[in-house]
């Protein structure tokens, strides 16, 4: 049997399509609500409010924007901190411990503990190397190399013996290496020049809530996303203990792609409304429990 050609620059018989079913892509931008925004940097909910009924949302793909700094915890200080302490990776949904997305003032999905379940989702479904952007910058590497006993150096050792073993140990801590660390300090800790925000991550809702595996675009029904942010910068970096690094927000706001569909899209879809359309999705709502060193239930 003849092989299938699999790369489509090679299938010169295959017709080509295009689509000329929307007319334009854009986003919408969504800031939280008077009186919450103020919690970015002090604790407590921030409500984000997704009333535009009369544009077609791809809710699927929308990320918020994190403008952030980093600053030395040092009382009038604006000092970036050392490059030996940096962001975690994936330290956006970190910074809360509670997501819940409501959908026609229905709650759907309650999360609790996002950044822990949100970095074991990505874990499964994410490469390493992904978008850097959307802070995926896992760490690589985990320094047990050094763990490993260094060959004893006699006190009475000749230059040569002296130089191998210290190539040796050159070479072993440069196996050991964190690159995705690397890259988070060159990333989060660089001053942005001409930024009065400082650096941001666009950080999106999929995967961690499971009614965007529902791709499609959505009217008329209103969103609201709620945030409870908890005030953790001793938990959200990562390199030399008792630095002194502090997280500000300086911004954040939700971005929801807005599709204007052709007139004859548009019209098809309105005349073939006629019932109740069904969304099969896995509900990912969590729950958090503290441990209990009194009892254990296996």
């Amino acid at each position: 049997m003849a092989n299938k050609i699999l790369d489509p620059i090679f299938r010169l018989y295959d017709p080509i399509c295009y689509s000329f079913n929307k007319k334009k892509e854009d986003y919408i931008i969504i800031s939280p609500t008077v009186g919450s925004k103020s919690q970015l940097n002090d604790g407590g909910r921030i409500t984000f409010e997704i009333n535009s009924l009369s544009n077609w949302l791809l809710l699927s793909d929308a990320y918020y924007r994190c403008d952030f700094k980093i600053k030395d915890g040092t009382p009038n200080e604006n000092r970036v901190p050392q490059t030996n302490t940096t962001l975690e990776n994936n330290f956006f949904p970190s910074l809360f411990t509670e997501m819940v997305l409501e959908a026609g003032s229905n709650p759907i999905e309650t999360i609790k503990h996002p950044g822990e379940f949100n970095t074991m989702l990505k874990t499964v479904l994410y490469p390493k190397d992904f978008d850097s952007v959307s802070g995926w910058i896992p760490d690589v590497g985990d320094g047990s190399i050094l763990k490993e006993p260094i060959r004893n150096l006699a006190n009475d050792a000749d230059l040569a013996r002296v130089r191998v073993v210290a190539r040796n140990t050159i070479e072993r801590v440069g196996r050991a290496v964190n690159h995705g660390f690397e890259k988070r300090v060159l990333q989060y800790n660089n001053v942005v020049e001409n930024n009065r925000w400082g650096n941001y991550v666009n950080w999106k809702l999929y995967p961690l809530f499971g009614l965007l595996e529902h791709k499609k675009v959505s009217i008329g029904l209103p969103y609201k996303i709620h945030l409870q942010r908890e005030i953790n910068d001793d938990k959200i970096f990562f390199g030399e203990n008792g630095s002194d690094a502090k997280l500000e927000i300086t911004n954040l706001q939700l971005f929801i792609p807005v599709i204007t569909p052709s007139i004859e899209v548009e019209t098809r879809i309105f005349n073939s409304l006629t019932k109740d359309i069904e969304i099969a999705f896995l509900h990912r709502n969590t729950s958090g429990n503290e441990p209990n060193s009194r009892s254990f239930n296996p």
